[in-house]
């Protein structure tokens, strides 16, 4: 056995001798990236694109605890952004400072599902494009909600609900939602967390039954009656999906050294363009439920 051990260590060794040292400064060398978001949705007031300078991980300094002061200089605020669609109509969105973005009312530029849409940014002498096409929505949500357990100190409930999957297609679908208690103190929110089974596909078959359970609960005490739950349905494009889903795999994971972190996709064409342009479609479920 310590003949093998020695020959594992032998070889481990002599890769280790065959690697490049890596020079700290290389590190540093890297450019600036164009940071570009816009999520488009028929349920949209605004129409809004995020475009920013994007900077190395390493090397860079940014006091967080100064969000209009430090950060402000990575905003890009005189870019030209424009969304168009297979019509050749389009609109040119304005720079919004107080939120930071280029928007635009959504009721200057007409959003539906199944179409396709254009970005097209101007920024920092480069042009960057994107496209984008709406999914369609879901219909119903189905639910039931039993009570969990009771004691003196409160009462849990179980929530299960459940949609179909639309035909056809490949579907990608972001679930949530949350519980409003009305006591008399105010209201009391109870969120419904899925943690990472918010993120569901129709991998089980095209046009199946796709559901999911999570619980909320409240202290007795409050003396409440009625909670209003709010389900909530996301139909996204895939690129849209694998986005939030690699920044949440990330969050869970900080820290973690024995986990490699997700690289997030991108969709931005352009010179050193980075970031995603999506569409999608949210369908919500507001129930009225007395607590037993």
């Amino acid at each position: 056995m310590n003949k093998y051990i020695q020959i594992s260590l032998f070889f481990i060794l002599l890769c280790s001798a065959c690697q490049d040292p890596v020079d700290p400064d290389e590190l540093l060398n890297v450019n600036d990236r164009t940071y570009i978001i816009g999520y488009l949705s028929p349920a949209d007031t605004l129409l809004t694109v995020h475009v920013s300078t994007a900077v190395p991980a390493i090397g860079i300094q940014i006091d967080l605890n100064e969000p209009s002061g430090d950060l402000e200089r990575y905003i890009i605020k005189d870019a030209l952004v424009i969304i168009s669609d297979e019509k050749n109509n389009e609109i040119q969105l304005t720079y919004n400072p107080e939120r930071k973005n280029y928007q635009v009312a959504a009721t200057e530029f007409s959003i539906t599902g199944g179409n396709t849409y254009f970005l097209r940014v101007s920024a920092n002498n480069k042009e960057y494009t994107s496209t984008c096409t709406i999914p369609e929505k879901i219909e119903t949500i189905a639910e039931k909600i039993t009570l969990r357990e009771k004691n003196e100190y409160y009462q849990d409930y179980n929530l299960d609900f459940t949609f179909q999957d639309i035909i056809g297609k490949n579907n990608y679908y972001l679930i949530g939602g949350n519980a409003v208690i009305d006591t008399e103190d105010g209201p009391y929110y109870s969120y419904l967390n899925f943690e990472l089974n918010s993120f569901l596909t129709d991998a089980i078959g095209d046009g199946e039954i796709i559901g999911q359970n999570s619980t909320f609960s409240y202290g007795i005490t409050d003396e409440a009656t009625t909670a209003k739950v709010t389900l909530q349905v996301t139909n996204v494009e895939e690129i849209l999906y694998l986005n939030r889903r690699a920044t949440y795999l990330n969050n869970y994971n900080e820290g973690n050294p024995f986990v490699e972190y997700s690289i997030a996709p991108n969709n931005i064409e352009g010179e050193n363009g980075v970031g995603v342009f999506a569409g999608y479609q949210l369908t919500e479920k507001v129930i009225e439920y007395e607590l037993k």
